[in-house]
């Protein structure tokens, strides 16, 4: 059933986020925006278990794709997890015809420029987003383009 299957998804999600919302890695989702946007993310199990998952948003703008809520459980860190992460991510920008994806981050920024990110500028996001920047947590934006 493809409901419960969101229902579900949606939930270990929140879960596999929780810890590092509450570090302030990663801005806090509600399980209705998760769900309303469950299409976005892309999730890796073992053993049926949720142990990393990204979103990727349209910003139909510049055909550019935001990754957000990246995360790798704690116990599944150093495992390369992050980066079948990120192929996953890449092949769904590719097959959405996104020329370019970017993500906010206050940490981890060693992890975007080992994976061959650009550190950007703010004027370097879609109009749109821009708009909606928070300044207040100081984030890194790092762009790379899909091919």
């Amino acid at each position: 059933n493809v409901l419960n299957c969101i229902l579900d998804n949606s939930e270990q999600i929140l879960t596999l986020i929780k810890p590092f919302v509450d570090q302030g890695k990663i801005l806090s989702r509600s399980k209705n925006e998760i769900e309303k946007n469950i299409n976005d993310f892309v999730l890796l199990f073992e053993k049926s278990q949720l142990v990393a998952c990204a979103g990727l948003k349209d910003c139909q703008e510049g055909s550019m794709g935001e990754i957000y809520s990246l995360a790798v459980a704690q116990d599944s860190q150093n495992t390369g997890l992050s980066n079948q992460l990120l192929d996953k991510i890449l092949a769904n920008a590719k097959q959405r015809n996104f020329s370019k994806v970017f993500a906010l981050t206050k940490f981890g920024t060693e992890w975007f420029i080992k994976n061959n990110f650009t550190k950007m500028q703010i004027s370097d996001l879609p109009r749109k987003r821009q708009k909606y920047f928070n300044h207040d947590r100081n984030s890194s934006i790092f762009f790379k383009e899909v091919n």
